[in-house]
């Protein structure tokens, strides 16, 4: 046998110098190798995590800028339809009326009274066969010639042209742009006997625009389908009437429309040079478009804060991580030189001992990473996607202190004024824009009972409310195949019966009044009208958001209320809305509003 071999001296020293390592734990380098890859792995999770959260902050954008113009293209619409009314009955009564004298006082003084319900017009005019005005609302002016302008040509020559809708232009007696609007008046055999107008002021617009809850950057505008600026928030001063591009230049608008009446595109504008998001609709019967477009920078304020607190975290995790495997590597060298002067058994004892350092500056460091994500959150706390990295960050150190925080973000990017309203003197009060809402596919009545006590609601959140119910009983009786104007009721009444909701809750009558919508539209079937309030579930297509129900809900429920929808196919819908009573338990009559409790057709 040989003799077994000695070791030298030093051999412990050697061996505890292990190239792949001291005492199992990894060389510098590896480790150095293996804190860089984690680190890289978790700025790559962080880029494309931010990535993806920047692409639906847009998407988002692109969606409510769309969204936002197909709701002002029907508001315009509603502010069309009214004039297109009048002046279809000026120009029949011109057509079999006796012949007038030039600005005749009892018809000037007819048109001044019709504008009194067209907000958004200032005048109303009749234009003679030779392009003068010879009937205006204003009153006697100067003789003008309108001859040159294409809401009086276009009707020239044409027998049946219809409701006109023309390009903005800026008054010759009066100091303001507006946009013709025309028909044509005819004899009864049919001759061109001028045309009847009206300047509708863009300035009206522009009102309505600034009161929207927009960005200070972000911008609506109305355009015509071949690019010329009618009206825009915020004012374009000098721009309304001229091409949104100057020169022969082709918008990105008019390229879009070339594509498609409906859509979005991103731009910088040429007005102010601001970059922004835009969404676009036309008018189906019109040469106009509505375009809305919301501030890019404004879009991804919440995204660059989200970055910068993201970007904080990493950058303070990937500092830990290198003053942990600094700790680590000095334990490690520590530790081996004391195994270069010990026995193997000193050797594994010190390897125990090594062990349990780096455990327990490993546990204190994980303290350290613990407070300081704690430190950022409290600095981040506005924003939810930094409060989100710090809670995964959490996680993560609770699940066994990774070196790597893995990021997961989630992108997510009215106070209401409750008073006592007479509901009778409240409705009575929206008769007129009831009527308009309901036109021209149904009418108006109103049925408001004596002594309905006041409620307590916001009068702004009801009104909207209720034309919501209001347009969609007129959409519903729309729909309906019939010959006749359909009917929409507004009822009012004290609730003196037991009350079930629309979801089965049982409401106590003696603390509610009801408002009841009713029509005789093609009403629900029942698996419909028990999705109703469901949000976004719509019955009409495109043209509908699934939302106006839920949100009528919505209100009343905040309001300290609910609602019942009755229905049947076929023959009309009813729904109820049940509001508290301002003084519950007072006698009958102590809170009545107006009205005699018939029907009084609007």
């Amino acid at each position: 046998m040989g003799h077994p071999r000695r070791s030298r001296p030093g051999a412990e020293a050697e061996a505890a110098i292990d190239p792949h390592g001291v005492g199992g734990i990894p060389s510098r380098g590896i480790l150095l190798l293996l804190v860089v890859g984690v680190c890289l792995l978790a700025a790559l999770i962080v880029a494309v995590t931010a990535w993806q959260d920047r692409g639906r902050r847009l998407e988002a954008a692109r969606s409510e800028a769309e969204t936002l113009a197909r709701v002002l293209k029907e508001q315009t619409e509603g502010v069309l339809r009214p004039i297109d009314f009048v002046l279809l009955g000026i120009a029949e009564s011109l057509r079999r009326g006796p012949a007038l004298g030039p600005h005749d006082p009892t018809f000037e003084d007819s048109l001044r009274r019709l504008l009194e319900n067209l907000p958004a017009v200032r005048a109303l005019f009749v234009i003679a066969p030779d392009g003068l005005v010879v009937q205006n609302s204003a009153g006697e002016t100067p003789i003008s010639d309108v001859s040159d302008r294409d809401y009086f040509r276009a009707h020239l020559g044409v027998s049946d042209h219809g409701f006109f809708v023309g390009k903005p232009h800026f008054g010759r007696l009066i100091d303001f742009w507006f946009i013709g609007l025309s028909r044509r008046v005819e004899t009864f055999d049919g001759e061109f006997a001028g045309v009847v107008a009206a300047a509708l002021d863009v300035r009206y617009f522009e009102r309505f625009y600034e009161e929207l809850a927009l960005g200070a950057q972000d911008v609506i505008t109305l355009a015509t389908t071949d690019g010329v600026l009618a009206a825009r928030k915020p004012p374009a001063e000098g721009r309304v009437g001229q091409p949104l591009v100057p020169g022969t230049g082709q918008s990105m608008l008019e390229r879009s429309l070339a594509h498609s009446p409906v859509g979005n595109f991103e731009s910088v504008s040429v007005i102010d040079g601001v970059a922004r998001i835009f969404g676009y609709r036309t008018l189906p019967d019109h040469p106009l478009v509505v375009l809305v477009g919301l501030s890019r920078d404004r879009v991804l304020a919440g995204w660059y804060r989200g970055i910068a607190g993201a970007t904080a975290a990493t950058t303070a995790t990937f500092a830990l991580a290198g003053l942990l495997l600094w700790l680590a590597m000095r334990h490690a060298r520590r530790e081996a030189a004391v195994r270069t002067r010990a026995i193997e058994a000193a050797r594994l004892a010190a390897l125990g001992r090594l062990t349990s350092g780096v455990a327990h500056d490993f546990n204190n460091l994980l303290q350290a990473m613990n407070a300081a994500l704690h430190l950022l959150g409290k600095r981040t706390r506005d924003d939810p996607r930094a409060t989100e990295i710090v809670q995964q960050g959490l996680v993560s150190l609770e699940r066994g202190g990774s070196l790597v925080t893995r990021l997961l973000a989630v992108a997510r990017p009215l106070e209401a004024s409750i008073e006592a309203l007479d509901v009778n003197a409240f409705l009575a009060g929206m008769a007129v824009l009831l009527r308009n809402a309901a036109a021209p596919a149904a009418h108006i009545e109103l049925q408001l009972a004596q002594g309905v006590e006041p409620c307590l609601a916001d009068s702004a959140h009801l009104e909207a409310a209720i034309l919501n119910l209001v347009a969609n009983a007129r959409d519903a009786v729309a729909s309906a195949d019939r010959r006749r104007r359909g009917s929409v009721r507004i009822s009012t009444s004290n609730c003196e019966q037991p009350v079930v909701t629309h979801d089965g809750r049982s409401l106590d009558p003696r603390k509610f009044i009801c408002i009841t919508i009713s029509d005789d539209g093609i009403g629900m079937p029942p698996e419909v009208r028990r999705r109703a309030i469901e949000a976004f579930f719509t019955t009409k297509g495109r043209r509908g958001t699934g939302l106006g129900l839920a949100q009528v809900q919505t209100f009343l429920r905040e309001s300290g209320g609910d609602m019942q929808i009755e229905s049947e196919a076929g023959i009309g819908t009813s729904v109820h809305l049940y509001l508290p009573r301002a003084f519950a338990g007072m006698d009958a009559g102590a809170g009545g509003g107006a009205g005699a409790g018939l029907a009084d057709p609007v």
